[in-house]
């Protein structure tokens, strides 16, 4: 079994946030839209799974942010 400090803790809560701030980066680069219905569906997928991993992370720093000793 692993023990994680707070410090440990504090810092995988900002690789955390490091990963969102990659995710809106790609997203933010994304076209607005594409000209053909196989790449809008292809654009819309990218969209989504960057969305999701900002979801996900968000959630984790959750979970991480409950996990500290020292609030």
């Amino acid at each position: 079994m692993m023990i994680l400090t707070d410090e440990d803790i504090l810092q995988d809560i900002e690789n955390f946030k490091k990963r969102i701030q990659d995710a809106k980066a790609k997203l933010a680069k994304l076209p607005e839209t594409a000209e053909t219905w196989p790449a809008r569906k292809k654009l819309d997928e990218k969209r989504q799974i960057l969305t999701s991993e900002i979801e996900h992370v968000k959630r984790l720093i959750g979970i991480a942010e409950g996990a500290r000793t020292d609030v």
